[in-house]
């Protein structure tokens, strides 16, 4: 009784989520009939506006996907919701997923940005491609998991870290009230790198 029990539960499970799947497909799919229809019919601004609406649904689930390679808050450590925004046409375009993380004793803090299919990405990568030109604007360079990144000491004892990852991905990090470099580096080791390039390509 009790094994039937558990798998009416697990049934149910399954079902609710794969309820909610079909409804992010559906409504994905609708927007694209919708744009065909309206395509159809000569409706050109209808169709566009369809598209457009399909478009954003992608870039959602991508920004979800992005959020998903940061990692959970360390030992000692607890971390904030997901945000995401869209970078600005003047700085590049593109969007930045964000995650703050604060030390659970301590006022630490690091926040963790990951900026992607921002034009402004490349410029950046190209500037401090050289480690000389890099030092001379006081960045430190170092490597980090097979990764060059460039350090930057800020006023009030915080810390920032970027790492170009290719033309269209950086990954910031911001270290406040005297947050560790060591803490910092190992939280960046920790995000799933290789998942990301895969996930914005």
């Amino acid at each position: 009784m009790e094994n039937h029990r558990v798998y009416c539960l697990l049934l149910l499970l399954f079902s609710i989520h794969l309820s909610r799947a079909e409804d992010k497909v559906s409504a994905f799919e609708k927007t694209m009939k919708d744009s065909v229809l309206h395509y159809r019919d000569g409706k050109v601004t209808e169709a566009l506006e369809a598209l457009q609406k399909a478009k954003g649904i992608l870039e959602t689930e991508q920004t979800k996907q992005v959020g998903n390679v940061l990692p959970d808050a360390p030992a000692a450590w607890k971390a904030e919701d997901l945000t995401t925004e869209d970078v600005p046409a003047y700085l590049g375009g593109g969007k930045v997923v964000k995650k703050q993380y604060r030390a659970t004793k301590g006022q630490e803090e690091i926040l963790v940005e990951i900026y992607f299919g921002s034009s402004m990405i490349k410029l950046i990568r190209g500037m401090y491609a050289n480690d000389q030109i890099a030092k001379s604007q006081g960045y430190r360079v170092k490597t980090a998991g097979g990764e060059r990144v460039l350090i930057k000491d800020l006023p009030k004892n915080n810390l920032e870290i970027s790492m170009p990852l290719d033309d269209e991905i950086m990954i910031k990090m911001t270290g406040k009230d005297g947050t560790q470099e060591d803490m910092m580096i190992k939280l960046l080791r920790d995000i799933d790198r290789r998942s990301l390039k895969t996930l914005v390509k």
